[in-house]
């Protein structure tokens, strides 16, 4: 069994693509975006954001990425559970996990999902011999930023 199911059973947290499938259709909704209009701001295919939306596909780091930027919101946020009080402390057993399916990169939020802070910690894990799968998307991700993820020239 590999670590994420057993996070997922320890926690009995709902599916992450499910918690980021309820995160990208809010977030379209509160902008008032079509899936039309988010596929244009994000360079993400309507049907993909559509697959994503109905947590039917498990995006890859980049594409993810695309969405927040399109969505105007940090990467994290992404993953953060709407429904949680907010508290100022993010319990381990309350961090769920996410792997990027095409990397193998495995990343929890640290920071509390509801709790609002100038800063985003984020815990990310790279398999040995893996590149941050930021880098194909022309981006990178500091692991500690005052707006979640920045954006940085690429090299």
């Amino acid at each position: 069994m590999d670590n994420i199911s057993i996070i997922q059973e320890e926690t009995n947290a709902p599916d992450i693509n499910t918690r980021i499938a309820r995160r990208v259709r809010a977030l379209r909704g509160e902008r008032g975006l079509s899936l039309d209009a988010l596929a244009a701001r994000c360079e993400v295919s309507r049907s993909m954001l559509s697959l994503v939306e109905r947590g039917e596909s498990s995006a890859t780091a980049v594409v993810l990425e695309k969405i927040a930027t399109g969505l105007g919101v940090s990467l994290a946020s992404l993953f953060a559970d709407d429904q949680a009080a907010p508290e100022p402390v993010a319990r381990s057993a309350d961090r769920q996990a996410w792997r990027d399916p095409q990397s193998g990169y495995l990343r929890r939020n640290i920071s509390p999902a509801a709790f609002p802070s100038p800063i985003q910690i984020v815990e990310v894990e790279l398999p040995a011999g893996a590149g941050s799968p930021m880098k194909r998307a022309h981006a990178t991700c500091r692991s500690i930023s005052r707006s979640g993820c920045r954006r940085a020239a690429s090299r």
